[in-house]
């Protein structure tokens, strides 16, 4: 969907005024303001604390209008690493290293200087080099509205049967289109461009969304780590904030450490070495 987590639009009417068409987040939007207070005071008049609240996302009917229009071209490419689960086994891990990202299996063996000579020969090529490269076709993809995004209204929902069938590493090397002119989406099937991959299959990203970390920044004692590590030295007196010197960092499952010269991953855990 749109606006989920990061989305580039073009700068003009047409693009910029989609918002507009969703009612509660637009016209409507004192009313449904009124509506979330009433129920608010409703469920505390009644003594009750925990209640499901009144929430409309933006994103599904945002996702639906751009659609709707027809007039407007849209790509969905995977540039980013989602969330990683924050309980339970590993399954990858994130590097932050010179300014760009990468995602590796949990229990992949890492060279974080190798990482940084691959980012550094990756930053500022003015030729804008595509990650990704298309393999055969592209096809079309039939929409309904099972399968996704069960957090929305169903009129909302766009759900790709086909992707869905593939499973999540078909669709993660799928990048989707809507093609104005048939008003269809399109599934177009890429591989890593060259430089993008390493042979121990760590895969450079774009970014990474801090889906568990979102909700508990400052980690939860013993299992996980917040984001201190990223944060300046504090002085006193003074709030915390990032630090303005750019930090490598590992994210796992178990939270986030700064990463230094020797510092390698094995079976989930991260050691620094000699």
């Amino acid at each position: 969907y749109l606006r989920g987590q990061w989305t580039v639009h073009r700068n003009e009417p047409r693009v910029s005024s989609v918002w507009q068409r969703c009612d509660h987040i637009a016209g409507q939007l004192q009313k449904e303001l009124l509506l979330k207070v009433a129920w608010v005071r409703r469920m505390e008049s009644r003594g009750i604390a925990n209640y499901p609240k009144r929430f409309q996302s933006a994103e599904g009917c945002y996702s639906h209008q751009a659609v709707s229009r027809g007039d407007l071209r849209i790509a969905m490419v995977h540039k980013q690493a989602v969330g990683l689960t924050a309980s339970g086994e590993p399954e990858a891990a994130i590097y932050a290293v010179d300014g760009a990202v990468w995602r590796c299996a949990a229990e992949t063996r890492v060279d974080p200087d190798e990482l940084a000579r691959h980012s550094s020969a990756g930053g500022c090529q003015l030729s804008l080099p595509g990650p990704h490269l298309p393999v055969g076709e592209r096809r079309p993809l039939r929409m309904d509205a099972e399968g996704c995004g069960r957090w929305m209204p169903v009129e909302f929902r766009m759900c790709a049967p086909e992707l869905l069938e593939d499973g999540d590493e078909a669709a993660r090397a799928t990048t989707t289109t809507f093609d104005v002119a048939d008003g269809r989406f399109y599934g177009q099937r890429v591989a890593p461009a060259a430089g993008t991959t390493l042979p121990n299959g760590c895969a450079q990203l774009a970014f990474f969304h801090f889906q568990e970390w979102k909700k508990n920044w400052e980690g939860s004692g013993a299992t996980t780590i917040g984001i201190e590590p990223l944060m300046a030295p504090a002085r006193a007196g003074a709030a915390p904030r990032f630090s303005a010197r750019p930090r490598n960092f590992t994210v796992t499952s178990e939270g986030i450490a700064l990463l230094a010269a020797g510092r390698i991953h094995h079976g989930g855990r991260a050691r620094t070495g000699g």
